[in-house]
Order: C-alpha cells, then structure tokens, then sequence
C-alpha cells in the first residue's frame, strides 16, 4: 500500500453524512477547498477550534496551492480509507468495485502495468495516440471540482457521473447519471443510475448498486468516454471502427461496445440465452434500466459495451478483463481466482468454442 499522510479521521465521518445530492463529495456545498488546497504550505493542525479534523499533511510546495503531488493528493482520501472509495490496488472496502483497482509504475507485482490504468505511464493508450508525457493522471479522467465540459468550451454540466471529464470537444456531454435516495426510481433517461440509502457513501460505488441505461439504443456515453483515448475501440456499428453492419463492412473488426443488440444477430455471433441463463451476468445496458442479475431472455434489446468485459481502474487480470463463469462468488477479477479461464467471459454471450466441461 502506498505511504499516506492523513491524520484525525474520525472528523472525516462527516463528510459520508453530508451527501446530498448526485456528484457526490467533489461536487457544491460538499467541496470543501481546504481538503486539497493550503494557503501556505506549512499546515499542522485541523480547522477545528482545538486543532482536531481531517487533513492531508502538505509535503512541500506545489501548483495550484495543492497539497501533494495530484496522485499522491488523490490516494491520500482513495486509497485505503473507509469512507472514500478505494480506487487504487487492493480494496480496503468490503463492496465488489464497478471500476476495480488502478496499479502505478513500480507498483506492487498483484497490480503489474499489464492488468489495467497504470498511474505514472507515458505510454500512449492502447487504440489510440494519447499519452501524458508527465506520466498518467487521476485527474486526466476525473475533474477534482466536479465538473464536465460542454461542446461550447465552458464548464456547462457540473456533478457528471464519477466526476468523468474530458477536455476534448469530441467528447460532447456527461455521462448523467442519478442516485436512488436523490431522484428515487430509476429514469431511464439517465445513462447509469446508483443504488443508495440516505446518507450511505460507501456501496453506491459497488457492482451490485449500479444500472447501466441505453436511453439512446445507437450509443454508449460510457464507451463515447473512453473512445477520447482508446480511439479505435468504440465507434458506430458499420463504421470504420467497428465494422459489421451493412456497407462498407460485412463482418466484425472490432467487438461492437454499442448499438448492436446481444443475440440480435444470427450466424453464432451471440446468443441471449447464455447470457440470461447465467447466476453472475456481466454488465451489459438495458433501455428498461434492468441491472446484471436481473436480465431475462425477453429482454431482446441488451447491449454490451467497455464494462461489459473490463474494469475501468483495472483488476488482477490483464487488460482488467473481467472472467465470469456465471456461477459462485463475484469478486472484481469475475467469479474465478485471478488468472482464471478468460474463455468464460466470451462464454457469457457467445455459443461457439466451448469445452465440453464449461457447464454452460
């Protein structure tokens, strides 16, 4: 685990009651600017009268008046505390992530670069021509301030899904999203919807709380969002990315992360019933805003797209590929030990190439 600087905790318990709204803490009355930023880097005690409360002891001086280097800033709340998702490496939270575990340069060897986002890489990522030269940055996919940006150059939606943000004029909207004790049932209109009670921070950011929406049946936000970087990975079907249907293109270049139903297409391409039929599903959207667990085999407009076979942050897996045999207990690697059978997670949709000891 990385070395931390976070003193006085118990104040921090605060910050999970104060959640009121979708954005979640980096987003209105809950951004607090002290909590990143200091005056004169020299802090030693907290903002209460008696010197109690949370804080990030400050390492030197910096940009922007931060108090740490922006990973190690953000790791200091997201990396082993309870009351902030723990997004880098092993999870100190008891929920099974949506998005898995980032790894870092010269991480520890259950994390190697190979297994997902790796903090610190200037490597360009993989489909596409994008690279930091300062090496990767949490806040080159997430805005610290909670906000996205519009078509029109200017901060225009503010509390996006997870903070996501790009600056690209590619990237066109947030992903929009809402959470359960906010805006109450789900509206499918919204790209992804949270489960979560009043007051509760922590298992809204688990696998089991979240419902990925198809409120347009020809794209995925979620997958628009990642094509910023990873170019030739997401892109219409028929298109030059993907390839498919109809002209230019008859067969498949590239997996389809949108606009092609599963079992939609015949020729063993995929198949509704392997998917439906399994106890552990894998994530796919649903314009009826049905989460994983949930879909049946009249459900004929299921969608696979990024998160379908991927963590985000990234797993103990290569690529962060997620193998769910369909059967026992889920885990962010899929419901086998890291290294398992990658063939499962094609299993879940697909009919062809099985073994003959694959149960489904």
């Amino acid at each position: 685990m990385r070395p931390r600087l976070v003193v006085a905790m118990a104040a921090a318990l605060s910050l999970v009651a104060s959640l009121s709204f979708a954005g979640d803490y980096h987003f209105g009355v809950d951004l607090i600017c002290s909590d990143c930023h200091v005056m004169h880097a020299s802090q030693s005690h907290g903002y209460n009268p008696n010197g109690s409360g949370n804080y990030t002891v400050p390492d030197g001086t910096h940009h922007f008046l931060l108090r740490k280097d922006i990973n190690d800033l953000c790791l200091s709340c997201h990396d082993g505390q309870a009351w902030a998702p723990d997004v880098f490496e092993a999870n100190f939270n008891s929920y099974v992530r949506q998005a898995g575990g980032l790894n870092e340069v010269g991480g520890n060897g259950f994390y190697p670069p190979a297994t997902g986002h790796t903090l610190g890489s200037a490597d360009p990522a993989p489909g596409g021509t994008w690279s930091n030269p300062d090496g990767l940055s949490c806040v080159n996919c997430h805005a610290p301030h909670g906000r996205t940006k519009g078509n029109l150059g200017a901060f225009a939606a503010q509390g996006g899904y997870r903070n996501l943000f790009i600056d690209d004029p590619a990237f066109l909207n947030s992903i929009t999203y809402t959470r359960g004790d906010v805006d109450g049932l789900n509206p499918t209109t919204a790209w992804i919807h949270e489960e979560a009670s009043a007051g509760v921070s922590a298992n809204h950011y688990g696998m089991t709380g979240i419902t990925f929406n198809e409120p347009d049946p020809a794209k995925s936000r979620y997958g628009e969002f990642c094509k910023t970087c990873h170019t030739n990975f997401h892109g219409d079907a028929g298109g030059a990315e993907i390839g498919g249907v109809g002209a230019p293109l008859e067969e498949f270049i590239r997996h389809p992360t949108a606009g092609v139903n599963i079992g939609a297409i015949g020729g063993g391409h995929s198949n509704l019933a392997r998917l439906t039929d399994h106890t552990n599903q894998i994530q796919v959207m649903s314009p009826a805003g049905k989460k994983a667990g949930a879909y049946l085999s009249t459900d004929t407009d299921l969608t696979p797209s990024c998160m379908s076979c991927h963590k985000s942050h990234g797993n103990q897996n290569a690529f962060g590929l997620i193998y769910m045999l369909g059967s026992g207990t889920v885990t962010e690697q899929g419901d086998q030990a890291p290294g398992g059978d990658m063939r499962n997670t094609c299993r879940q949709c697909h009919t062809q190439g099985g073994a003959a000891t694959n149960p489904w």
